[in-house]
This record gives structure tokens, sequence and C-alpha cells, in this order.
């Protein structure tokens, strides 16, 4: 048992090492000069697209999307990506459709996390502005005794936005701004067609 748990803390240690990832990253997605490479390889088309739609509303599997997601979760935002798609034989129409698909998607995407930057954005201001008035209507009334309730209410008021500016600038708007930039760098994605693995270059 005693020697589990050492191995354990030992694969721990060695996996949540940052070096690890840098390395394990460099050797399987990035490419000499920078961008980073991603490979999936599909038997048919009918892995491709999602046969619930069709025309104009054709959209790819979710599993594809999936796929991207995880792959570029551990990809620094500034790296430029190529996915690559193996195995299908598509038309030059086919291609460009499937390119404007996924532009599509997260571009969609994209609007959906826009909004609650904004939102996130704007509530913050909100909260810094009430800080700023509560206080100066604390500072006003510091002086004068007959009013100490106000301030007390005042002084609530101050700390409570305080508190709450705070966190959402360390928890809610931090985790949205890195979401949009994870959409961003997945719209601006180059999505290429290898009709063989031999094509595969590392």
């Amino acid at each position: 048992m005693n020697d589990f748990k050492t191995t354990m803390k030992e694969k721990i240690k060695q996996y949540s090492n940052k070096q690890y990832l840098d390395d394990y990253i460099k050797n399987e997605y990035l490419t000499d000069d920078g961008d980073a490479d991603i490979y999936i390889k599909l038997s048919n088309k009918h892995q491709l697209f999602d046969e619930r739609t069709i025309n104009n509303q054709l959209d790819l599997n979710n599993e594809i999307y999936e796929f991207v997601e995880e792959k570029t979760s551990m990809l620094d935002c500034n790296v430029q990506i190529q996915f690559h798609i193996l195995g299908l034989n598509l038309t030059k129409e086919e291609q460009g459709r499937v390119q404007h698909i996924m532009k599509e998607h997260y571009a969609i995407e994209l609007y959906k996390i826009q909004k609650e930057y904004i939102r996130y954005r704007n509530e913050i201001f909100k909260l810094i502005l009430i800080g700023i008035l509560s206080l100066t209507f604390y500072g006003f009334l510091y002086f004068n005794t007959t009013f100490d309730f106000f301030m007390e209410v005042f002084c609530f008021i101050f700390s409570f936005a305080l508190w709450q500016g705070i966190e959402n600038i360390i928890y809610d708007f931090k985790d949205v701004r890195m979401t949009r930039n994870d959409i961003t760098q997945n719209l601006l994605m180059n999505v290429v067609f290898d009709e063989k693995e031999k094509d595969i270059k590392k």
C-alpha cells in the first residue's frame, strides 16, 4: 500500500509538472514555425456531418467540435492551429462548406461569449461606481454623528460592492475572457484536408 501511495505521488508530481506538459505539446502538436497541427481520421462522410441537419442548416457532428476543443484546450491561445481532416475524398465545394460551417459555428460561439463578456464588464463598472459613490457619501457623513445609521448603510454598500466586484474580476470575468480567447483561436483555425495518412508531416 505504501509503495502504491509513493508511486501515486511520483506520478502526480511528474504529470503536473509544467515542463512535462510543455514537452508533450511541443512533440505532439507544435511545428517548427510554432504553429500546431491537429489530426482527425474519418472513414466516411457520415462521421463528419450531423445527419439530423440538412441544406443551409447542415452542421458537423458534435464529436468533431468536442475533439477540436479537447485538443486545443492544451494550447496557448496565441498559437495558430492547422486542423487536418484525414481519410475523406471531398470535392472542393464540400471542403469549402466544411470550412464555412466550422467558422460559422465558432463565430456564433464567439458572439454568445462576447455578450457574457460585456455583461460581466458592465456589472463590474456598475459595482465600482456604486462603491465609489457609497464611499463618497460615507466620507461626507463621517463627521456628522447625526447620520450614524446611514454611515453604516453606505459602509455596508461599499464593502459589498468592493467584494462582489473583486470576486467577479477574479473568477467570472477572468473565466469568460479565457473562454473567449479559446473560441477566437478556434475561429481562426485553418481546416485542411488530407486524403492519406502519409500527408502527415511531423
